[in-house]
């Protein structure tokens, strides 16, 4: 099965503004043999352009911001000091990337949610208030969109081109999550809103020789369904981005169903490396047999491109390059090329690139090494989903715990439904159902079994491990055993707290007469765990990260919430 031809490492927030960072991204891009470069922030072009045009730089033709800056800077003083320079140094400063990527024969692409804009564009164009909200349809975004990606392209020309998401209620307007109620925005179909922006888009970003990449990032089926029917519209070269999941990056859900229905369209598919929904890599998942599927459906639809994402924009200081989640980097970068590539090549890779095997091995032993690492880490992700998730569904809160009974069900079962993908799966959470109470709390069980087990056999790696190697390994494993208990607990006594609330009264199966008991014994151990976590956060020094996961005022919360409904 051939490559993909695009093979993007994406980055996020703080580190696209860190060159340090990029130098690095660059790097593994360059060694790992992928082609593309995304650096990500919602606001990533706001932060580049004023736009010159509202702020007095109204004569043409403009070379450059600087050119632009002679004409508005004192306007800019006065309306906007603290951003007045900001948007210079920055786009010096990705003029640098992108020549620094040139070098190394990389694209790199920008991605943001549209629409965004400046705080200040509000005081300048007071019509955009109705009603105490911003209005989705004034006719002027179309106009400063167009004006945005001008002035964006004259000043960064060697940018490959930009990827948004339009449909996401992430963005600063959209009308997706539109609150304006003018007889204007009552009357535009979703469709129509979507290709007025791509529309405003596309046309400088086409004029300049550069490619739009379309995101169907979407919380819902409806939503999902509204930008496909936008999309079909657009111009044939604009490419067509969908994550590899429908919704967002959840292993346990299907194949995203837009994959290979795109029409004309170029696809990429994109995939989460550093773990927002499995673990942050604080509760380890490597993806490697995951990913090898998902890559070998993608291209039988014939995607073209993917792209792999680091880092997520809701957490700071926090990437898959500073946990074992890097070896699902390696891995995708490895089957981007060659979906067939064995898990132990791959690891055998990741532990020599890293320095973590034992200086003295020969080359059979290393070998034998990396075998014996791919397979423990190979089954991380078994743990992983009989932690974070219940019967498939999505139990935790972007990897952090639930903080109360409602709370749980409302990520399960509203926010990140499975049910609305996989109708099978609608009744997944019963808890009218006895067997299917044990079969919750009997997951969790084994997840802590497991992962024990899992520990147990990468404290037999020091033969091969380097001491650090080693030592860092079962440090994030001990780690890794606290978080599944964490789940364990607080799966359990939701579950639970669920049955005896709501289902008790109408079943007597033998978990009846049993459920109050296990249950109080569990509410126990939420608080006795909270404090296990306490005295841990006292007693060590690791990444912070680690606390946010293993954190003992969420599990206080969710024991009082459960036991005030008990009450």
């Amino acid at each position: 099965m051939s490559a993909f031809g695009v093979r993007a490492l994406e980055i996020h927030s703080e580190y696209a503004w860190d060159f340090r960072w990029v130098e690095k991204a660059l790097a593994f891009v360059a060694a790992r043999g992928l082609n593309a470069l995304i650096l990500h922030r919602n606001d990533i072009v706001d932060n580049v352009v004023y736009p010159g045009r509202y702020f007095g730089a109204d004569r043409r033709p403009y070379r450059n911001i600087f050119e632009r800056y002679q004409d508005s800077y004192r306007t800019l003083y006065r309306y906007t000091p603290t951003r007045r320079s900001r948007p210079l140094q920055r786009r010096d400063y990705l003029k640098r990337v992108v020549e620094a990527a040139r070098r190394l024969g990389i694209d790199v692409y920008l991605q943001n949610k549209e629409l965004w804009f400046p705080e200040i564009l509000l005081e300048l164009h007071p019509e955009l208030w109705q009603n105490g909200t911003v209005c989705a349809t004034d006719p002027f975004w179309w106009e400063f969109v167009r004006t945005k990606y001008t002035e964006l392209f004259e000043d960064l020309p060697g940018l490959a081109g930009i990827i948004t998401s339009p449909a996401t209620g992430e963005s600063r307007v959209s009308v997706s999550a539109n609150r304006c109620t003018c007889d204007r925005c009552r009357a535009t179909p979703p469709r129509d809103w979507y290709l007025r922006l791509l529309g405003a888009m596309y046309e400088p970003i086409a004029r300049a020789g550069k490619r739009l990449v379309v995101r169907d990032f979407v919380f819902d089926a409806e939503a999902q369904a509204e930008i496909a029917s936008a999309m079909a519209a657009l111009p044939p070269d604009v490419v067509v981005s969908l994550k590899n999941t429908p919704h967002d990056y959840y292993p346990t859900f299907p194949h995203n169903p837009r994959i290979g229905r795109v029409g004309a369209h170029a696809q990429w598919v994109e995939f989460d490396m550093m773990g927002q929904y499995f673990g942050w890599g604080i509760g380890i998942a490597v993806m490697t047999e995951d990913l090898r599927a998902r890559m070998r459906y993608a291209r039988s639809r014939d995607v073209d491109g993917i792209v792999l994402r680091t880092d997520w924009e809701g957490l700071e200081a926090h990437t898959a390059f500073d946990t074992p989640n890097l070896l699902s980097l390696y891995a995708a970068a490895a089957l981007a090329k060659d979906v067939d590539t064995p898990a132990v090549e791959i690891a055998a890779t990741w532990l020599d690139c890293e320095g973590y095997l034992r200086p003295e091995l020969d080359a059979r032993g290393r070998r034998a090494a990396a075998a014996r690492v791919a397979t423990v880490l190979g089954r991380t992700w078994d743990v992983v989903r009989r932690s974070l998730y219940a019967n498939d569904c999505v139990f935790s809160d972007s990897s952090t715990f639930p903080v109360s009974l409602d709370h749980a069900w409302w990520l399960a079962e509203e926010k990140n439904s499975l049910r609305n993908w996989d109708p099978s799966k609608a009744g997944a959470l019963r808890v009218d159902d006895a067997d299917n109470v044990r079969r919750l709390l009997e997951e969790k069980d084994e997840a802590v079994r497991l992962v024990g087990t899992l520990g147990d056999e990468v404290r037999a790696l020091g033969d091969v491990l380097t001491e650090a190697a080693h030592r860092d390994l079962t440090v994030r494993f001990d780690v890794f055993r606290r978080y599944t208990v964490g789940f364990r607990t607080i799966a359990h006594a939701c579950v639970l707290t669920k049955y005896v609330l709501e289902a008790a009264a109408r079943d007597r199966s033998p978990l009846s007469g049993d459920a109050r008991g296990l249950l109080d014994a569990r509410l126990g151990e939420l608080r006795t765990l909270a404090d296990e976590f306490d005295r841990f956060a006292a007693e060590s020094a690791l990444p912070h990260t680690v606390y946010l996961l293993l954190s003992p005022e969420r599990l206080r919360a969710l024991a009082d919430d459960l036991q005030a409904r008990l009450a």
